[in-house]
């Protein structure tokens, strides 16, 4: 069997809306996505290692085979956040697809920071409040400099089969964001995918003893879905403790402290990126008042 390879990747960032982007070319007709998010397979051997245990793909021939199933003449593809987190994988993947299209989606590093910590906080992992770990080497300010992580692919892979999206536009017109994507891609370009269903949507839990209750595996948790599965089937179950979790979150916003020491650690980066890309991204260093519209 030939080793298939996919046709685009897209390499980051997370937080940034991959989870919806993912959601929105699976429905394409002539696209097959990757099944599983964050292969791990173009990274260092020692780093790939350690994330075994998350599932980490490490052989060519079990990575190919995440692409089998794809129909005859369609175009395939992955998302793997973690790849512009690591220099190297830029080269690796050149290495094995130099063919490939790669994709980015940014997002004001600020917000992505930001909802980094909301993540660690609802998994209960952060107790601590996001003033208080704030520093350049945070691990969830770290993926926000983005020029340092997306410049080994402008320096390995030619520029025309490089893409920088930004979560601004995704958010404010999703229809031409989506079919501009296509176009690159090289798929028919007028197919609009349901976008009703969003991504996992931020927040941070209004009683975090309930948001465990109602997210890690407990005994009081096995105990009800085992009473509540003789009574509804587990569809019913799911949405059920969806709307508890969603009720029990609110939307927390990034303090004008937090954001201005924030932007001081990315100017220079965003400045390199503005130019790199040729865009405007003003906005990213602006504070709440002075942010356009």
């Amino acid at each position: 069997m030939i080793n298939r390879f996919p046709d685009f990747i897209i390499v980051g960032a997370g937080k940034c809306g991959t989870t919806s982007l993912h959601n929105y070319l699976a429905q394409h007709p002539q696209i097959y996505m990757c099944q599983k998010k964050e292969t791990f397979f173009f990274i260092n051997e020692k780093t790939r290692e350690k994330h075994k245990p998350w599932g980490a793909v490490t052989t060519v021939e079990d990575y190919c085979s995440l692409f089998q199933d794809a129909p005859k003449g369609s175009v395939t593809g992955e998302i793997s956040t973690n790849y512009y987190a690591y220099p190297e994988s830029a080269q690796l993947i050149y290495q094995h697809i130099p063919t490939v299209k790669i994709i980015a989606i940014l997002r004001d590093p600020a917000e992505r920071a930001f909802s980094s910590y909301q993540m660690h906080i609802r998994q209960g992992i952060e107790k601590r409040s996001f003033e208080q770990v704030i520093s350049e080497d945070n691990k969830y300010v770290k993926r926000g400099f983005y020029f340092s992580e997306i410049i080994p692919y402008f320096k390995i892979f030619n520029r025309q089969s490089i893409k920088i999206l930004l979560y601004d536009d995704l958010c404010q017109n999703p229809i031409a964001f989506m079919q501009d994507l296509f176009k690159f891609i090289e798929v028919d370009d007028n197919f609009i995918p349901d976008m009703s269903k969003k991504g996992r949507k931020g927040g941070l839990p209004k009683n975090q003893s309930l948001n465990q209750l109602l997210t890690k595996p407990n005994l009081l948790r096995s105990s009800v879905a085992a009473v509540l599965k003789l009574a509804m089937p587990l569809q019913v179950r799911q949405k059920i403790r969806a709307v508890l979790i969603k009720k029990n979150t609110y939307k927390a916003k990034l303090s004008p402290e937090a954001r201005r020491k924030l932007i001081e650690f990315y100017k220079d980066d965003i400045l390199k990126l503005q130019d790199l890309l040729e865009r405007d991204l003003s906005n990213w260093l602006s504070m709440p008042n002075q942010v356009k519209e």
